[in-house]
């Protein structure tokens, strides 16, 4: 008898610990689960063609010499330099193509309208370096355009970049004769205003800027440029009277300019 109920005991403690060892086991199974991967982020890819718009600001110095003929003071020279601000902005079109290794190279070309301005007082000198005539001299950046290579690094979406290239401008000048004879600078208004056209197609650009993926097909930008013109040719004539007396004067000077910008834009990406 007792071995009878010795054995059921037994019997009924592995009927009680079965269902336990197997929720235990089923716990351990459960926590020794593995979590699910974290999917892999895609990278942003910049290949593509792009299109875009921009606007910001720019301040432009202008260096000139050259030399003056006014009718009875003979030929003169002069030199002066001045500079001016304003804002542009205009459209960009362009193409990148980005490597496995993170490097993007690409090829842009943009057109620009400008008020950049400013205005210069010259005066011109004869052979004795007496001053026979003064002028104010107010330039204006019409438009401008570049066509640049562009080498840069991307991390994902953030596209840093160094670009350089061609450039090109179209500009308008008025001089205006503020004094002229012996009596320069100090005689007072001349009369005689006389204004240029010139495009310049000699420059070069150069400079840096950032570039962010916002989304798939969009992007903004912030940009630093530096256009620079060497030689630009100028020629003024005009008229006047200088006490009561006609007189014609032509200028010709040549011009270098240089302009610094900073310019933000939105490019949308054709994938």
């Amino acid at each position: 008898m007792k071995r009878r109920v010795v054995g059921f005991v037994s019997v009924l403690a592995l009927a009680i610990a079965a269902p336990m060892g197997a929720a235990n086991a089923a716990d351990l199974a459960a926590r020794a689960a593995p979590l699910p991967m974290a999917p892999v982020p895609a990278y942003f890819n910049w290949t593509g063609f792009y299109v875009g718009a921009n606007f910001g600001g720019g301040y432009a110095t202008t260096s000139v010499t050259g030399s003056n003929t006014t009718t009875g003071l003979g030929t003169s020279t002069f030199s002066g330099s001045g500079g001016g601000s304003g804002v542009l902005g205009g459209g960009q079109i362009g193409a990148n193509y980005q490597f496995a290794n993170h490097w993007v190279i690409g090829v842009e070309a943009d057109i620009d309208g400008s008020n950049i301005n400013g205005s210069s007082s010259n005066c011109a000198t004869n052979a004795a370096g007496a001053v026979v005539g003064c002028a104010t001299v107010s330039p204006k950046l019409n438009d401008f355009g570049t066509v640049r290579g562009r080498l840069g690094y991307a991390g994902d979406n953030l596209l840093l970049y160094g670009t350089g290239g061609w450039a090109w401008s179209q500009s308008s000048t008025t001089s205006t004769l503020t004094c002229i004879g012996a009596g320069c600078p100090g005689a007072g208004p001349a009369g005689g205003s006389a204004s240029a056209s010139v495009t310049a197609t000699n420059g070069w650009a150069a400079g840096a800027g950032l570039e962010y993926a916002f989304a798939r097909n969009w992007a903004i930008r912030a940009e630093y440029l530096h256009i620079q013109f060497n030689g630009i040719g100028e020629t003024f004539a005009s008229s006047g009277t200088f006490g009561g007396v006609p007189f014609t004067s032509t200028t010709n000077g040549n011009a270098t300019v240089k302009m610094d910008m900073a310019r933000f834009g939105l490019n949308y990406i054709f994938h």
